[in-house]
Parts: structure tokens; sequence; C-alpha cells
């Protein structure tokens, strides 16, 4: 998996991120000096939206440890290709939704709710259809075994009822969405995660196994839609005006098929990789494939959080300035650098006590994996700072091409490497598409806006010298230490003590500083001059 099975009730695409844009866009992108309060504020921002997005990726790891613990690898493995093939089905049902909401027409909202409804219905009706008459094939594709084949149906016959609910809640999040009514969803946002989490620890415990974990995304859902409903017909508003128009049908397919193509391709680069492990190496291999996945990228993905939905923007507001631009390109990068390397070095360092300790030694197996994806994991804040960019520069659509290397790369190389090497040829196929894509992306970046000097090096090269050695240092001191709890203490605090030493005498001093003070002015916003230049 490499999104774990919380992301079908918890995914960031379902997560309504419009309030943070809109409260940002209000007070700060409003025409006014970009001042150095918009730094601080923005600073902020990021750290919030970071934190958001921390607790989800709490509750992940809460559930990745347990299932990893009750259940077998193979049972994990099976679970996470369920959840793979229902959210292909979800991400196809979901971008009617997306249309509806940012259709400009001036008809109703119901209208458009209504026409979403009618496509998504006919998208997931055609969907599960294909996906019952092609089971045999795909179990056989996914599995190899036709043991596995009876677990998956099972699976995916739970499972199944998830698209269908989420059609249900659809039409009211639509509606709410575009009245701008988006505290209520937020609160939901946060309590559908909650409430899957717990339901799926108790069957867990009480020996109901994957198929429990399957009924808790059901039932979160379904509290999730009747909730959803429930405030819609309290709150009525406008007469409800529910058959659209020709013009609103047309919009609303034309949207569709628009968000489609400049999303699904990234989409599908979060979830090949593992049916293509699964296929070639076996359900067990593609369990300690997407742990590995899953432990290393959870840093990632809330720096993603915390950079997607402050960077943009802000170099949205700023974008006629290159100085500036500059500015915060370089600072987003050197502050991600410096708080990410350290992080993937004591992740690489620690990883066969970590994985030992949490999860159990039966996944041991998957420590040179998740150590290949830790280097994987670094190249990820260039990737977010130039999507960033192309969005910013209103040229988002230019990112669908490095996606597609990407999506090319991974299909290309994984099934290559994996049956040289196992997962970790699986790893290197990964690393390699991941090299692509920012590659891609930085060049991208450079031609859209050729004003703004990168300096990657000078914001990557400290950090990476001062982690390398304080990992060099931890690898052949912290060997000689037991127990394991002992060991997994002694080399995050040496990677991280050494790490901040050499980077202070290899010229990171200065970076260091600055970060401090940008967080205890956040700490004390007050301090903050509200007319200096930024």
């Amino acid at each position: 998996m490499s999104q774990s099975i919380l992301d079908t009730v918890a995914d960031p695409r379902r997560v309504n991120q419009t309030s943070e844009l809109s409260a940002l866009s209000a007070q700060e992108l409003t025409g006014q000096p970009f001042s150095e309060t918009l730094r601080y504020r923005t600073a902020l921002a990021a750290l919030t939206s970071g934190g958001a997005e921390l607790v989800t990726r709490i509750l992940t790891v809460v559930l990745s440890i347990v299932t990893a613990r009750l259940l077998e690898p193979v049972e994990v493995g099976l679970l996470g290709l369920a959840v793979i093939v229902i959210g292909v089905i979800s991400m196809l049902g979901f971008y009617p939704e997306t249309a509806a909401v940012a259709a400009r027409g001036g008809r109703s909202d119901h209208q458009y709710a209504f026409a979403a409804t009618e496509v998504r219905a006919v998208i997931i009706a055609l969907s599960l259809a294909l996906l019952w008459l092609t089971f045999p094939v795909v179990a056989h594709y996914l599995t190899g075994k036709e043991d596995a084949a009876i677990p998956l149906r099972q699976l995916l016959g739970v499972l199944a009822w998830m698209p269908v609910l989420e059609l249900l809640s659809g039409y009211p999040q639509i509606v709410m969405q575009r009245r701008l009514q988006l505290n209520y969803i937020a609160r939901l946002q946060i309590i559908q995660p909650i409430v899957f989490v717990g339901l799926a620890v108790a069957f867990l415990l009480t020996g109901r196994g994957y198929i429990g974990v399957a009924w808790a995304s059901v039932v979160s859902a379904a509290m999730t839609a009747a909730m959803l409903w429930w405030r819609l017909l309290w709150r009525r508003g406008p007469a409800w005006e529910f058959w659209p128009s020709r013009s609103v049908r047309y919009e609303l397919m034309s949207g569709t098929a628009k968000v489609f193509a400049g999303g699904f391709g990234g989409y599908l680069t979060t979830r090949v990789d593992n049916v293509i492990v699964s296929g070639v190496l076996g359900l067990a291999s593609m369990s300690f494939y997407s742990m590995a996945w899953n432990a290393s990228r959870t840093p990632v993905l809330i720096f993603n959080k915390a950079i997607s939905f402050v960077l943009m923007p802000t170099l949205a507001r700023i974008q006629d300035e290159s100085i500036r631009m500059q500015r915060a390109v370089r600072e987003c990068l050197q502050y991600s650098n410096l708080l990410l390397v350290p992080i993937c070095a004591a992740l690489f360092v620690s990883a066969p006590s970590l994985v030992s300790i949490v999860i159990g030694p039966k996944w041991l197996p998957m420590v040179p994996c998740l150590r290949i994806m830790c280097l994987t994991a670094l190249l990820h804040p260039a990737v977010f700072v130039a999507n960033a960019l192309l969005v910013s520069r209103g040229r988002a659509h230019l990112s669908g091409i490095a996606t597609a290397l990407q999506l090319l790369a991974l299909v290309v190389l994984i099934p290559v490497l994996a049956n040289r090497w196992g997962i970790i040829g699986a790893a290197l196929g990964d690393f390699a598409a991941v090299t692509i894509l920012g590659v891609a992306l930085y060049w991208t970046a450079r031609a859209v806006a050729r004003e703004i000097s990168w300096n990657m090096l000078s914001t990557f090269v400290g950090p990476l010298i001062a982690a390398t050695a304080a990992s060099f240092v931890a690898l052949n001191i912290a060997g000689y230490i037991n127990p394991v709890s002992a060991r997994l203490v002694c080399e995050i605090s040496l990677v991280l003590v050494i790490y901040l030493l050499i980077l202070t005498v290899v010229g990171g001093r200065g970076a260091l500083l600055d970060l401090l003070r940008l967080l205890v002015a956040i700490a004390r916003p007050r301090t903050v001059a509200t007319g200096s230049q930024a």
C-alpha cells in the first residue's frame, strides 16, 4: 500500500482546503505590499497545515503498526491490493465532484450537485461492473495464486460499498462547498479517520482480521454521509432546483475531463508501483515494499502539505517580483532541507531497530528497501517547490509531462529491477522514477520562470554533508549498544546532535539561526514588524 487503507477515508484529496486558501487570500493576498508580516504568517500557515497533516499521518502510522503486528504480511498485502483497486474507482468518481465545486456558471448549487451525481453514478456503476467481469484476470495478475483470489473477492465485496457511500455523500458536500460552508466539512474530515482507526483497531484486537478493517472503513464512510445529509437538510437555504440544464451537464462533463487529464496520472504514480511489485514478487514482498514506502514518505507528505498550501498562493501573489520570488523559493528549499535531511538520516540509521521494536522482527526484510527510500525522500522538496511554481504561474498542466515520465519509468524499470534484485530492485526503480520526475519538473519550472535562480546546491550540500557524517558515526557506534531500545535512542540522538554540530562547521550556522528566529517570531507574532519589507 503506497498509501495505507486510512487514505480511503482520510484521503488528502477529500480534505477541503478552501478554508485555508481563502483565509490566506483574504488576509495576505489583497494587493498590499509583500511585507515581513506575510513571511511570518505564511510560515505560520505552513506549520498549521503541516500539523493537520501530521495528525492524519499519526493515525496512519497507528493503524499500520496494529495491522503489521496482528496480520501476516500476505494478509496486509491483500488488504493493500483491495484498497488500491477500490481507490481507483473512488478516484474516478471524485473528478465530477471536483468539477462541480469549481464550476462558475450561474445555475443553482443543487443543479451542479445533481449533474455531478449523475456522472459519478455512471462512472461508479461502469467501474464496478468492469471489475466484476474482469475479476478472475485481475486477481490472477495481482496475486498469482488461486487461493488468494477468494479473500481478495471478499475484501472487494465489502470495500465496494465505499464508492457507493461516497456517491451519497458527494451531493451535500458539493452544495456546502459551493456555498463556502466549509467548517462543518473540515470537522468531519477530522472525525472520520478517528472513527475509522478506532473501529479498525477494535476489530483487529477482537480477531476480525482484515475484513474488520474493511468494515470499519465502510462504517465511517456511512457515518460521514449521514452527517452531511443531516446538515444539508437542517440548513436548507435557497429553494432546491434539482434538474440540471444541458449547459450545466456540458460544463460539468467538460470540467470532469479536464480534472481527470490533469490529475489521474499523478494518482497512478502512487499506486501502480505496488501493483507491479505484487504481480512480479507476490503479496508478501508487496507488503514489505509498501510499508517501507509509507514509513519513508510520511515526513515528505507533511512537508508537501505545508509547501503546497502556502508557497503556491504566496508565489502567485508576488509572481511579478522576481527578487521576492527567488527569496521565497530559496528559503523554502533551505528550511525544508534543514529539517527533512536529518529526519531521513535518522530513519536510515535506525531502520533495523525501529522496525524490530515498532512492527516486529518479521518485517525486517523491508529494511534495505526502507533505506533506499529514505534517499528517495530527499528529492521531494525540489519536486514540491517546482510544482508550486508551475501552479502559481498558471502552468499546472505542464507538470503532467513530468508525471507521465515518472509513470513510464515505474512501469518500465520496476519489473526489470524487481526480477533481478527483489524489493531492493523495486526501491531502486522508485528512486529512478522520482529522480526523473524531479529533473523534469526542475527544468520545466526553470523554463517557465527564467528570472529565478534556485541555488539548489547551496541549500542542499551543507545538510547532506552533515547528515552523511552523522550517519557514519552513528552506524559505527550504536551497533555495540544493547538492548535494541537503547540502541534506537542512541542512533537517533547521535544523528541529530552530530548533524547540528557538523552543520555549523560547514557553513549552516546562519541558516539554522535564521530558521530559529523565524520559529520564535511565529511563536510571538507581536514582535514582528508589520512595515518592514521582505
